[in-house]
């Protein structure tokens, strides 16, 4: 009995000596950013949703907090695009013959804005945040790479932030004044950086191209979504694109509008914008 008493407490002991030693999740530190390429939009709460937006699935407005992020103040474009593509000798994205540069990257799925995001983060020797399966990633939410934002996070920066305007266009009552639409986009994409910033100096928040964000899509989301740095479903079919695009008309290139694509999908108005925690 004694043998058996002393054995335990040996066993006891040893186990709280592992468990003293075993190695803690390290967060990465925070890096420096470009500020001449990003935005740094500050956290704060927000109503999210609409409750008069064209489809059912801008409803119900609900309250929504974000935590602070950085933004890019740009579409990724062409020439950011194109570099990704030569550095690991893929085929480029056809332009639609509209022209390359500083136009917008389209022809892009929402697998392809991951890897580029996982590449350009390991270009700049930060963490990337995706762990790529297939047509699926998995999101490492303390990395301190380039991510897609999350729908919530996009909507907060369209709207302005903490300086939120209340206007349907991203910091405009017209929609000319921020984006290309189906009346003045003349059937392409745009340069980006054209048209008016919001009031956080981010352009083309609106038309111009739909924007990948990081969520799956459920069209009954708003309705549970928690009200705390929502990151959309655990799992879906489909994942969420923002802002409207240059074939689209006004009532879609709103700060509410959302659609829905498989991660796979490609076509000539959608693309993205790259965010990194802060």
């Amino acid at each position: 009995m004694k043998y058996a008493y002393f054995l335990s407490i040996l066993i006891l002991f040893s186990a709280s000596a592992i468990a003293q030693t075993k190695p803690k999740p390290v967060k990465p530190k925070p890096v420096p950013i470009d500020l001449t390429r990003f935005v740094l939009v500050d956290g704060g709460s927000f109503s999210m949703g609409s409750a008069t937006g064209v489809e059912a699935h801008e409803k119900p407005e609900h309250p929504v907090s974000v935590k602070s992020f950085y933004l890019a103040k740009y579409e990724v474009t062409f020439d950011d695009y194109d570099r990704y593509c030569d550095s690991n000798k893929l085929a480029k994205p056809a332009d639609a013959d509209w022209g390359r540069g500083k136009r917008p990257a389209i022809l892009v799925s929402w697998l392809d804005a991951v890897n580029y995001c996982n590449w350009l983060s390991k270009q700049e020797k930060l963490q990337p945040c995706y762990i790529v399966n297939g047509a699926d990633a998995q999101w490492l939410d303390t990395a301190n790479g380039y991510r897609l934002a999350t729908e919530a996070e996009w909507e907060y920066a369209a709207r302005g932030g903490g300086k939120e305007s209340k206007t349907i266009y991203a910091g405009a009552e017209k929609p000319d004044d921020v984006a290309w639409y189906n009346t003045n986009s003349e059937k392409k994409t745009h340069p980006v950086g054209e048209k008016k910033a919001n009031e956080l100096g981010l352009y083309d928040m609106n038309g111009n191209v739909w924007e990948w964000v990081w969520d799956y899509y459920d069209g009954s989301y708003y309705q549970h979504s928690p009200a705390e740095n929502p990151a959309g479903p655990s799992s879906g079919q489909y994942r969420v694109m923002r802002g409207g695009a240059w074939y689209n008309n006004a009532s879609y290139c709103t700060v509410t509008s959302r659609q829905d694509n498989p991660s796979g999908f490609k076509q000539n108005s959608v693309g993205f914008r790259i965010a990194r925690n802060k």
